[in-house]
């Protein structure tokens, strides 16, 4: 098994090296573009929702970011050091008038990277919120 580890300050900036790094390791993995193209837009998305909602944009706490390769699988375990949250839920994903006008998105950022990732599991307590992101190497269709 390989294993990349970064920690980052909760300012948004630092995503971006992040992403970069995970572009890189997707490219390494031998993912095709449109797939690296996934794994940065769901990585993008969990950084930020760790730096905005796990640790409220305070710089001083740190969002934790382990890569690990280990044969067919890649795995992302993205960690914040906020207080947690309850029931997390991908099941509003309907995007519509209705739904931006009543502010009924919340919790979208999940359902997005569900349907960029292969697997994925939130584990969250008083102590943070770990999200970890599974993406397998496999054929890709033509």
């Amino acid at each position: 098994m390989q294993r990349i580890e970064l920690s980052i300050p909760s300012n948004p900036i630092f995503e971006r090296v992040v992403r970069a790094s995970a572009a890189e390791l997707g490219i390494a993995f031998g993912f095709s573009d449109e797939r690296v193209e996934d794994l940065k837009l769901a990585i993008s998305e969990a950084v930020n929702n760790a730096i905005d909602h796990g640790n409220h944009g305070e710089v001083n706490k740190l969002v934790a970011v382990v890569f690990e390769i280990d044969g067919e699988k890649l795995e992302i375990r993205i960690s914040d050091q906020g207080s947690g949250m309850e029931h997390p839920d991908i099941s509003r994903h309907v995007i519509d008038e209705q739904s931006l006008e009543s502010g009924h998105l919340r919790g979208f950022g999940l359902y997005l990277i569900s349907e960029l990732v292969d697997d994925y599991e939130v584990n969250s307590s008083q102590k943070g919120t770990v999200l970890t992101l599974r993406l397998y190497r496999r054929e890709e269709q033509s």
